[in-house]
């Protein structure tokens, strides 16, 4: 893995919080292979690691409820698979260790 797919990784999340989430396309593989949790919410980036053709990013996630107004906080982490520049697989996790052990594999 290259530092410019780092750099292109950390654009992306930058342009998908900013309402641009098409460029986050651009980085992917036609067949890109994609994991989330079912009760995956938008994430903002906190942490980039990288190990080989993988990269991790732990995320925060922050919502509020629009009839009560409650705000739920949570982390999550996308563990980001690279081959040819591309992104091949997503994966998204609830915990650190499972996903960092994926990240070393």
């Amino acid at each position: 893995m290259t530092d410019s797919q780092l750099d292109r990784l950390r654009a992306a999340y930058d342009a998908y919080n900013r309402g641009e989430a098409a460029s986050v396309a651009g980085l992917a593989a036609d067949d890109i292979e994609v994991r989330p949790p079912p009760t995956s919410l938008d994430p903002e980036p906190a942490e980039f690691l990288e190990h080989g053709d993988r990269i991790f990013v732990a995320v925060r996630v922050h919502a509020r409820c629009r009839g009560s107004g409650v705000e739920l906080r949570d982390e999550a982490f996308h563990v980001w698979t690279v081959e040819d520049e591309r992104a091949v697989r997503f994966e998204v996790f609830v915990d650190r260790d499972e996903a960092l052990a994926v990240l070393r594999s």
